[in-house]
């Protein structure tokens, strides 16, 4: 099985017709280059992969593991599948189809996709690794897993389709994007299956399939629509012929499908609500669907009742169809009317309930069909163009008409169309007789479909279910459904659903079988009758009950409903309400969407959460009448609809009328509940993904919107004529929500067409009028809607109505300046703008307020130049004009005129035209004053030359004035500025003219700047005064003449009169203002004057700021500034306002004014930071400002914005100003602390290092700037750890410390942090120079730079430690260092200070190190007691006490020979030291035991018998110490071990042994004789001191032979044995235990070799085992001598647990075997005897762990296993022997109910056969069907030992006479080798001929006749499994011969005798020429009857069955079905699937 057919790997296939040149492909067609990488494969590879991680180990089989392949996971399908052997059509059989279709197209994909989707492979892997652990949760999941591979199947048809148009994956870099997200997207899927099935999987059966996986899926599926999208896309760029043709496939496909959400997962095959059929049903109609295929009938009519099975026959053929059929794959297609499920869904026998909805209203018309089926087509069809041309030309009809009956045809047309360049395509069309209208409409339909399929020539078919019409307009093959045909599968249902019965479960089979088939004849083909009776026999409570009601159940469904019916209590009010919302509901709904509706309070108008479990409310409320799957609720069939409306038309339920008032008040009121936060009203539609979240988070919501209209219209409130009526509870409940509004026009656009559309809309815009006042915004909302639709329509009259009530309510409830109402209003105008009229009417009111407010509120937003203005005030002065109202035109007119003239200046066209259409209107009015005044001002300057005012003169008299105050001729000057001024003066009284006003204030201002400049300021002042007097309180009108005036103001400034000054300015800028023009060059240099003026006085009063004033001289001011030009005042009012802004915390508006200001002043930082200047004016302010902008921004927390500010700043400044300049450094360390702050340290640390590059660069490294910077970097990095610290520190060290020994004072701190550094990252070689440098400095200016303490003994430390322990320098060079260290420390700190005396110590350490310098040493140690007796004893003090004495101590002891005073101090101090260590850690612990040794080895040196005695006493002493008061074993241990090697080392060994003797005679022997002799006695100690003892003499020893345990566990093993034995004998406890002890102590006495005791022992247990057993054994003394040895031998093993029982049956066989063996037969037939009688006196094989010792004894004496006895006498006896032991075992076996696993493949086989042999068919079906029960937990059987013990429980059971269970086992076997091995492999042919032999057996010929027929077809085929034609002839010839056999007994042929003839014909085309096919007889010669014994069943000789297949080689067929999967799909078919 692990091979496939050649022997070639499925991986080294190649499925890509492709060609490589260079780095160019060549893909059918398509040349593209390497493609580019999509990489979301791969990380959503590696996250999966680490999720797997926490499930699954690494294992071989694994989800994780890599070697895993599509080879092997098809393999272990092959293999589960022939372990399970499933029934067809059960749920694993389906599993097991959809995983290998998986796969198959996973490997296929990945292959396919691999060039561009990295990891593809390893995805892949996971996929089948994943599909195989949820494989491992076997059938018993089945349910469970029948979902998730139903959705797996289901993906794996998308990625079929992604493969068919495989050529398109070269054209598109989108496509292949959403190829790998869908890939990732089904990798998620599958993994998150997995895990979550796994972790949950004793309770998956109740997991909620959609709400946990639904979203992926979904997900998977959007990138499906999104490739087919992108499919089509490239398909239709490179099609020819589509012109202008511009409407996407999405929009097609949306127009095609229903837009409801609900609608749509009902419709669609994503989730698992498709292939819900029960197991094994509908199988009975393949045979006649493969005629039918096979057949010229075009159209197959199937017939049948009402709930005869129909929709579950629909939905079997479309899943059937799926796969080849008779060698034809098919593309198919399908329709439900009106049911739940469209395409691939169907009816179900869900939970033992049969299901079918009833119809939904929109899905049951004609038009809904044919779109169906278009959609389909367009799904399956990419690319086809016709398609796509023809629905999209029905698509632009529909635009274009309101007339849907010339859209159904159109589409009908595009139908016949598409199924053209169709292959092989089946249209399927369940319940044609139920679409809207009847048989009248449906017979059309009918036609249509005829048409469509017939004229096509065998490519395409449809089938048709219905119930049976009176006649057919066109001729068709028809199939009526019987009850013969659903007999079996109604037979299933009722048994399924009355199994778990307890009433029913435990009556006798045979009775069972009684009332399953009364219920399935008495059902007469009708499902749900027979479900319903069931459901109905399961309520009842008792076993009387239970046939009772069996017994009475009515005979008529109708009858069946009303009594189920009458079971509900129909007063109940939530019964009541959800069947009548059910009954009128436009679709089915949903779980969710019910509870909402319940939970909706009509009274109080509000949803209250109080359901718990809507569920379990709804099957109580209204029991088996409604069914729930997939969280929709409906109707279990269209029967109980129908009744259920007759009781409603009775009054037994609510009204349909009544329901539909209800659930429209519950639906409004529902949306009225959620729906209310604001919207506002807008023109455009919602977002789809907006949609979607709401629907999503309001489940009812969708439901409310889209049909509420509808139920309204079916209510009662409802009036088609007059006013509508509207309860209180409808007002109550009616939203007022704008949102709603908006939901409805977004979802009915789509939803229905636009005439449709409307008329909903109208209805819902007349409610909303008559609930609501016309002030409401949903009222406004629907206008807007209306309108937008009645546009659409090309409808423009009724549009402007709607635009003009939108526009008109706008203003009064939003605003007049809303948006939405200008919109409408421009809206409305661009409607009327084609209507006309000469006299006022409503229109032109309308028209006239409209052009009014869009001119007004122009005006305000723009000015009153915009273009928009002057546009729309044109047709307002056209429709004066038009309806003769001139007057009004006129003024309208002026205003055009002047506003041209301020925006295209006298010259430009626009005015030229604007004044002559202005003058033809006044001309027209008769106003010639007007004209004349428009002409006469240009007239007089052109005929008079030299007036007064004119302008040439006054320039002449300045001129000449100038002269004569240069020439100083100042009297001369002021004479002519006197007489010039007063005829200025004199002309202006005149003629009181503009023109003469600004000449006389133009000379006047002369004059005074003459006085000014003359210094006669009085006089100035004075004349300024009287002018500014005579225009303070004139209306001026005059834009120059105003201007003139505010120079007034400026001279007044000048000569310092501010406050009149002021109030110059102010009036200027007022007329500025009135007259809009604030922007105006003049009117900006008028509020700079005055905003200056302003704080001149400021300055100088500190007069208060006048923020409105400030604002508009900012706005006008800054509005004439630009990049180059900006006026200081502009600044600093900025400056002033945006402080004083933040002072008030208003940070919006500061940030608003500083941005208003950089536009202008620094535009680079605002728009464009990608050009880095600095502001060209006002550097410094600038600077200033854009600081305070980033702060402003920080304080609104636009964080980013004020990061890009500080970035920007510091960028500015250090590319165009000195690096030194403070402004950089400045805006560095702003920037810096910016990011410091927000904690972005890299950022932080990234700006000083740019600034660092340039100090470094510019300033040099030893400038201060640098090294503060340096300093700076160093420390940041290392607070926050980053790298390169050690970097910054280096350059400061390296520039400051260049050329000196020690270090810069400023370099030491840098000197001591990177030193640290260098120890700490162990770089010892740059540690050492830096700790060089720095130990110069600390021992030449330690004083002068102040170092620390700290620094100076963490310098020593290190440097000491890197010289010594890394350089390792010499001795003397430490010594230096540390004499260095401690005069250091003495002249800085003093000598007693705590640093020195730790010099000292340092020192004396070192010194202790050299012999030399030992003496030395101890002076120190003494020199320390000495200076701390003398000191304050603080902590640390008294520590560095402690180590001197231990010091010198030590040092005492190795300088001992030298001195004897050294001598005396040496012990006094190890003793102190050996009593502290004891007293403080106990005498267990190691320096305890250390500091003992240390103490006896200097008693040892003194060599006096008096130190001698004392080590011995202390050592004993010590040991007895040891072993009375340590009680932890671990501890006494180490101590023995520790004292041991004391004595030993100390020369003490033999006291040692003296010890070691005492103290055993004390613990173990108890004997204290001697113990005052040794001075102790510790008899009483416990066994923890054997621990001691062991070690200690193992220790003295100084041995390794035998370990401490081996020791210890031998003395403990005899002690304890002795003690049980002798225990036991003592008690006299029971036999068995004593004869245990008793083999186990005799055991061990045998291996320490002391035969005596053994001998001994035995001698007395014998003696008590005859007296014991005696009675029960009947053999010789000798026999039963050999008997009891073999069992002591087994007893005396070191087993746990041991059971007489169990060592009886070991050493028994054992013993037999071995008897047998040596040729002593009578011997062992005695043995066995005994064996066997004492196995029956103890029972022994009843235990789990005997029985098989039964069976391989019963094997021994009959030869099995061991030497046969040739003697038949003998022979006889002991195989008589066997049987009785053998029945015997498998008597235990049944008792103890044994799991067959437990024994070895090969005992089985041997017993089946000793049973075969012995012709014990009752035991040896048992024991098979054990074996057969038990295959699924064999991982060690192979599949052909399955197999065939499978086939000798089929040969049993059938010798045993139990022939209907062997023929349905041989039919599973049979069908499960077809798939896996082929249908003709050897063994699938063998066990095809014995299924023939039992079938003819049983008389069941014509199945017998199918068999061979079947086989003799899959001969003649293309593709054979045979290698050879001379096998397929000879397998053909024997089927010929049985196929003849089967037909004389028959007498004749099942089917038509020509298709026999025909069959024959082949098998002679093809086999005609072999040799054994020469004499074959014709089958027209076959005669009828005759027929011999062969191809009759016979029981085998030999029942065996592990060798049957020894040596035979099995194909996976599975591996050459994908693989021809992979070729069928590169070439767009389905591939090749047998069955």
């Amino acid at each position: 099985m692990s091979a496939t057919g050649n022997g070639e790997s499925r991986s080294e296939k190649k499925i890509s017709k492709s060609t490589t040149n260079g780095t160019s492909t060549t893909v059918n067609g398509y040349s593209h280059s390497n493609f580019q990488q999509v990489t979301v494969v791969r990380e959503v590879t590696s996250r999966v992969h680490i999720k797997l991680q926490g499930q699954f180990s690494s294992s071989v089989d694994g989800p994780l593991s890599s070697s895993i392949s599509i080879e092997n996971f098809l393999d272990y399908v092959a293999a589960e599948r022939l372990r399970r052997m499933p029934h067809r059509g059960s749920k694993w059989d389906k599993v097991l189809k959809w995983a290998e279709y998986f796969a198959s197209q996973v490997s296929i994909y990945q292959d396919c996709v691999s060039a561009f989707l990295p990891h593809s492979k390893e995805a892949a892997q996971l996929v089948w690794g994943c599909c195989r652990a949820l494989l491992e949760m076997g059938p018993g999941q089945a349910a469970a897993l029948e979902r998730a591979f139903g959705v797996f199947y289901q993906l794996g048809l998308t990625l079929s389709f992604f493969l068919r148009n495989h050529r398109l994956f070269s054209v598109s870099g989108e496509i292949r994007q959403e190829l790998g997200h869908a890939y990732a997207d089904l990798l998620t899927f599958v993994t998150d299956v997995t895990v979550y099935y796994r972790k949950r999987s004793k309770a998956i059966d109740s997991i909620d399939f959609d709400s946990h996986f639904g979203r992926t899926v979904d997900m998977f599926f959007q990138h499906r629509d999104q490739i087919a999208n992108a499919m089509w896309t490239c398909q239709l760029q490179h099609s020819a012929g589509l012109g202008s043709t511009t409407v996407d496939i999405q929009t097609i496909r949306q127009w095609l499908a229903p837009q409801d959400r609900t609608l749509q997962i009902l419709f669609s095959n994503r989730m698992g609500t498709r292939i819900v059929r029960d197991e094994y049903t509908c199988e009975w109609f393949q045979k006649e669907l493969l005629d039918f295929t096979r057949s010229d009938d075009d159209i197959l009519v199937i017939n049948g009742k009402s709930g005869c099975g129909k929709s579950v026959l629909s939905g079997w053929i479309v899943e059937r169809l799926q796969r080849p059929l008779g060698r034809k794959s098919y593309e198919t297609i399908s329709y439900v009317i009106g049911k739940l499920y469209r395409a691939t869904l169907e009816l179900r026998y869900c939970a033992n309930k049969l299901v079918e909805d009833a119809d939904i209203p929109s899905q049951t018309t004609s038009l809904s069909i044919v779109k169906g089926l278009l959609l389909q087509l367009l799904e399956q069809s990419v690319g086809d163009v016709s398609l796509y041309k023809s629905l999209h030309g029905v698509l632009e009809l529909s635009k274009r008409t309101s007339n849907a009956s010339k859209i159904e045809p159109a589409l009908w047309r595009a139908l016949d169309t598409a199924v053209k360049t169709s292959n092989n395509l089946m249209i399927v069309v369940d319940g044609l007789d139920e679409v809207m209208g009847g048989q009248s409409a449906a017979l059309p339909i009918f036609e249509r479909l005829h048409e469509i399929t017939a004229a096509k020539h065998n490519t395409v078919k449809t089938i048709v279910l219905s119930r049976p019409f009176p006649k057919l307009p066109r001729p068709a093959r028809q199939f009526a459904i019987d009850p013969t045909h659903t007999h079996d599968d109604i037979h299933h249902l009722v048994e399924r659903s009355l199994n778990l019965y307890h009433h029913f479960h435990h009556q006798k089979q045979s009775d069972k079988e009684v009332i399953i088939e009364r219920i399935t004849h008495s059902a007469n083909g009708s499902f749900l009758w027979a479900a319903l009776t069931a459901e109905t026999l399961k309520k009842e409570e008792t076993h009387g009950g239970f046939m009772h009601v069996l017994e009475k159940a009515p005979s008529t469904l109708a009858e069946t409903l009303q009594k189920l019916v009458s079971t509900l209590d129909l007063t109940r009010n939530d019964t009541k309400l959800i069947l009548s919302w059910l009954l009128v509901a436009e679709r089915p709904l949903s779980l969710i969407e019910i509870q909402n509706l319940l939970e909706v309070d009509v009274g109080k108008h509000k949803h209250v959460g109080k359901i718990v479990s809507i569920k379990e409310d709804i099957i109580q409320a209204c029991g088996s009448l409604l069914v729930i799957r997939d969280g929709i609720v409906r109707f279990r069939h269209i029967t109980v609809r129908q009744h259920l409306q007759e009781l409603a038309t009775q009054g037994k339920l609510i009204s349909s009328s009544n329901a539909q008032q209800d659930l429209t008040i519950r639906i409004l009121a529902y949306a009225k509940t959620y729906l209310t936060r604001r919207h506002e009203p807008s023109l455009e539609p919602l977002e789809p993904q907006f949609l979607d979240e709401l629907f999503q988070s309001h489940r009812l919501l969708e439901y409310t919107v889209r049909y509420w209209t509808a139920h309204f219209s079916l209510s009662p409130m409802h009036k088609p004529s007059g006013s509508h009526s509207f309860p209180s509870e409808f007002k109550a409940a009616l939203p007022d929500s704008t949102l709603l509004a908006l939901i409805e026009g977004t979802c009915w656009e789509a939803q229905t067409s636009a005439t449709e559309a409307v008329e909903m809309h109208t209805l819902a815009l007349k409610i909303r009028q008559s609930v609501f006042t016309h002030k409401s915004e949903s009222v406004l909302q629907c206008q807007i809607t209306v309108a937008c639709t009645y546009e659409k329509l090309s409808n423009t009259i009724e549009a402007s109505k709607y635009y003009y009530q939108a526009s008109r309510l706008s203003r009064t409830i939003l605003s007049k300046q809303s948006t939405l109402a200008f919109t409408c209003a421009t809206a409305y105008l661009t409607c009327t703008t084609s209507v006309t009229t000469t006299t006022r009417t409503e229109i032109t009111n309308q028209k006239e307020e409209m052009l009014k407010y869009v001119i007004e509120i122009e005006k305000h937003t723009h000015g009153t130049t915009s273009e928009v203005v002057i546009k729309y005030s044109k047709l307002l002065a056209e429709l004066y004009v038009q309806i003769q109202e001139t007057e009004l035109a006129a003024i309208v007119y002026r205003e055009v005129y002047q506003a041209c003239v301020e925006r295209y200046g006298k010259s430009s066209e626009e005015v030229t035209s604007i004044s002559q259409i202005l003058t033809m209107v006044l001309q027209t009015e008769s106003k010639r004053e007007d004209v004349t005044e428009y002409t006469r001002s240009f007239f007089e300057i052109t005929e008079k030359t030299m007036e007064v005012i004119d302008i040439r003169r006054i320039k002449a008299t300045i001129r000449l004035t100038e002269i004569y105050e240069a020439q100083e001729e100042y009297f001369a000057a002021e004479e002519i500025y006197v007489s010039f001024w007063r005829k200025v003066i004199e002309v202006c009284r005149l003629t009181r003219s503009i023109e003469s006003h600004e000449r006389k204030i133009q000379i006047t201002i002369e004059y005074v700047r003459f006085l000014r400049r003359r210094q006669r300021i009085a006089e100035a002042e004075s004349i300024l005064l009287g002018l500014w007097a005579e225009y303070e309180h004139e209306v001026i009108t005059s834009e120059t003449l105003v201007i003139y005036i505010k120079s007034i103001g400026v001279e007044m400034r000048e000569i310092g009169i501010l406050a009149i000054a002021l109030s110059v300015f102010t009036s200027v800028w007022s007329y500025f203002k009135k007259s809009n023009r604030q922007t105006s060059i003049e009117a900006s240099s008028t509020a700079v004057l005055l905003v200056e003026v302003t704080q001149e006085m400021s300055a100088r009063t500190e007069t208060t700021i006048n923020e409105s004033v400030l604002i508009e001289v900012f706005e006008s001011t800054i509005s004439t500034s630009t990049t180059s030009k900006v006026e200081i005042t502009t600044v600093k009012t900025c400056e002033t306002l945006s402080t004083y802004y933040a002072r008030h915390e208003r940070w919006a508006d500061a940030s608003k004014i500083c941005q208003k200001l950089l536009r202008t002043l620094w535009p680079t930082l605002i728009t464009d930071q990608s050009s880095v200047v600095l502001s060209k004016s006002f550097t410094l302010e600038a600077i200033e400002v854009s600081r305070k902008l980033a702060y402003y921004y920080i304080q609104e927390r636009r964080i980013e914005e004020a990061e890009k500010v500080y970035l920007y700043i510091f960028r500015a400044t250090k590319s165009h100003l000195r690096v030194q300049d403070d402004l950089v450094a400045e805006s560095g360390t702003a920037l810096f602390e910016f990011y410091e702050n927000l904690n972005q340290i890299s950022k932080a640390i990234g700006v000083y290092k740019e600034l660092a590059e340039e100090y470094r660069r510019t300033l040099g490294l030893t400038h201060v700037l640098t090294t503060k910077l340096l300093y700076r970097l160093g420390d940041l990095c290392t607070r926050h750890k980053q790298k390169d610290a050690d970097r910054y520190y280096l350059e400061i060290v390296t520039s400051l410390n260049k050329g000196l020994d020690f270090c810069h004072r400023e370099a030491l701190e840098a000197t001591i942090i990177l030193s640290k550094i260098y120890y700490e990252e162990k770089r010892w070689s740059d540690a050492q120079k830096l700790y060089i440098t720095l130990w110069q400095t600390i021992t030449k200016r330690c004083k002068e730079y102040d170092i620390s303490t700290k620094v100076v003994e963490t310098t020593y430390q290190r440097y000491v430690y890197i010289l010594e322990k890394e350089i390792k320098v010499e001795y003397s060079v430490l010594r230096q260092v540390t004499v260095e260290y401690r005069e250091t420390c003495v002249k800085v700190f003093g000598a007693r200070s705590e640093i020195t005396l730790k010099a000292t110590m340092r020192l004396a350490e070192i010194c202790e190190r050299s012999e030399k310098y030992q003496q030395e040493a101890i002076l120190i140690y003494e020199e320390v007691f000495r200076e701390t007796k003398e000191t304050t004893t603080s902590t640390s003090i008294l520590s560095i006490l402690t180590e001197a004495k231990q010091r010198l101590a030590h040092l005492y002891v190795t300088t001992v020979s030298s001195s004897s005073t050294h001598s005396e101090k040496a012990v006094t101090l190890y003793l102190e030291r050996y009593k502290h260590t004891k007293t403080e850690y106990g005498c267990s612990h190691e320096s305890t035991l250390t500091n003992l040794k240390e103490l006896v080895i200097l008693y040892k040196k003194q060599n006096t018998s008096l130190f001698q005695i004392a080590a011995i006493r202390e050592l004993q002493s010590f040991t007895i110490e040891v072993i009375t008061t340590v009680k932890d074993s671990k501890k006494l241990f180490d101590s023995g071990v520790a004292l041991a090697a004391t004595y030993t080392s100390c020369g003490y060994k033999e006291q040692g042994y003296d010890l070691l003797m005492e103290l055993r005679r004390q613990i173990i022997a108890k004997d204290i004789s001697s113990s005052k002799d040794f001075g102790f006695e510790v008899a009483s100690v416990d066994r923890r001191s054997y621990v001691f003892l062991v070690v200690f003499e193992e220790t003295l020893k100084g041995t390794k032979k035998i370990s401490c345990s081996e020791v210890m566990a031998e003395l403990l093993t005899e002690s304890i044995l002795y003690e049980h034995y002798n225990r036991s004998t003592k008690r006299q406890t029971s036999f068995e235990t004593i004869l245990l002890y008793g083999a186990r102590l005799r055991s061990f006495l045998i291996s320490k070799e002391r035969r005596g005791q053994a001998t001994k022992l035995e001698d007395e247990l014998y003696e008590m085992f005859q007296v014991n057993m005696g009675p029960a054994i009947k053999t010789n003394r000798k026999i039963t001598r050999i008997f009891f040895i073999v069992l002591l031998e087994e007893l005396g093993e070191d087993k746990h647990d041991v059971q007489l029982g169990n060592a009886a049956c070991i050493a028994g066989n054992a013993g037999v075997l071995a008897v047998l063996n040596k040729g002593k037969f009578q011997e062992a037939y005695d043995l066995a005897s005994c064996v066997h009688q004492f196995a029956m006196y103890h029972h022994s094989y009843q235990h789990t762990h005997n029985y098989d010792y039964g069976f391989k004894l019963s094997l021994y004496l009959a030869g099995r296993g061991a030497k046969r006895c040739p003697d038949q006498e003998l022979r006889a006896q002991m195989l008589e022997l066997s049987k009785t032991i053998l029945r015997e075992a498998l008597g235990a076996c049944k008792s103890i109910q044994v799991n067959f696993v437990q024994i070895p493949i090969k005992v089985l086989n041997d017993l089946v056969g000793l049973m075969g042999e012995q012709k014990n068919y009752e035991d040896l079906e048992w024991l098979l069907t054990e074996l057969w029960n038990s295959r699924h937990s064999q991982s060690s059987w192979s599949s052909a030992t399955i197999v065939w013990i499978g086939r000798r429980l089929v040969e049993v059971r059938f010798a045993h006479k139990h022939r209907d269970s062997a023929i349905h086992l041989c039919e599973d076997i049979c069908y499960n080798l077809r798939r896996v091995w082929g249908p003709l492999d050897p063994t699938t042919i063998e066990m095809s001929i014995l299924l023939s032999k039992l079938y003819t057996t049983a008389g069941r010929y014509h199945k017998a006749m199918g068999v061979h027929e079947e086989i003799l077809r899959q001969e003649i085929s293309d593709e054979t499994d045979e290698p050879t034609a001379h096998n397929a002839a000879q397998t053909a010839l024997t089927h010929l011969e049985l196929l003849k056999r089967s037909y004389q007994r028959l007498g004749g042929w099942e089917k038509d005798p020509q298709t026999y003839k025909d069959l024959y014909s082949q098998l002679v085309n093809v086999f005609g020429k072999e040799q054994s096919w020469q004499d074959v007889q014709s089958i027209d010669k076959w005669s009828n009857k005759g027929a011999d014994a062969m191809g009759t069943f016979t029981a085998p000789t030999t029942w065996e069955f592990i060798s049957r297949e020894e040596g035979k080689k099995h194909h996976n067929l599975l591996r050459r079905i994908s693989e021809n999967w992979a070729v069928s799909a590169m070439n767009g078919q389905n591939g090749d699937h047998r069955e």
